[in-house]
């Protein structure tokens, strides 16, 4: 059995403006590392084999103070642009509740956390449909990546080995809903340093 820590990262500064943040990256504020450092404590009692993170500075710096505070500072770090967020093209950087406001319009009409989360696939064709930049993906493609990703990494530990994931808000949602759909339900909004568990029996994945 593999454990996979997924985290999304500390706050950023472009998560304190309260803008929509994707492929944009920008860096921790000092709430986000306080809250990483007090995530690596509450994690101190579990042993690391390995970190990755996306190719985002927020994202590694976060998985640094993890380890850091949990005490294993020298436990190996891997960036991997297969975690990277959703592209959210044109929206990048735009404030939360216009995204919020144009992404429930699209979808036809008020729509809540808890319902964007059951439509991800529709979520993620809308903001292709509305993109100028050409640089979104599909949800397969985001789908594909991330089975890609934590299959290849599932399959190169030894049992019993626990791994630290730092990643983004729509990702996790994405883990989620492509791996443990009925738990789809259980979630609306993925807070900064939030941490999930994603277990591995060598042919199913499960969030614990």
């Amino acid at each position: 059995m593999i454990t996979f820590y997924i985290v999304r990262h500390g706050q950023s500064l472009l998560n304190q403006l309260d803008r929509a943040q994707g492929w944009a990256d920008s860096p921790l504020t000092v709430l986000g590392e306080q809250t990483a450092r007090e995530l690596g404590q509450a994690l101190s009692s579990v042993i690391f084999q390995a970190a990755y993170t996306s190719d985002t500075i927020r994202a590694f710096n976060t998985a640094k103070l993890v380890l850091k505070e949990s005490g294993q500072p020298t436990t190996e770090i891997y960036q991997d642009i297969r975690l990277r967020e959703w592209c959210l093209g044109t929206m990048e950087a735009e404030k939360n509740t216009t995204f919020i406001e144009r992404v429930s319009g699209w979808l036809g009409g008020a729509v809540s956390f808890s319902e964007m989360n059951r439509r991800l696939p529709e979520v993620a064709v809308s903001i292709q449909q509305h993109d100028a930049t050409g640089m979104t993906e599909s949800f397969e493609q985001i789908g594909e990546r991330l089975k890609e990703f934590f299959l290849s990494i599932g399959l190169s530990y030894p049992d019993r080995s626990n791994i630290l994931i730092v990643t983004h808000a729509f990702m996790i949602k994405t883990i989620i809903y492509l791996f443990d759909f009925e738990n789809i339900e259980k979630i609306s909004k993925i807070n900064n340093t939030d941490c999930i568990r994603l277990v591995f029996d060598g042919e199913v994945f499960k969030v614990m």
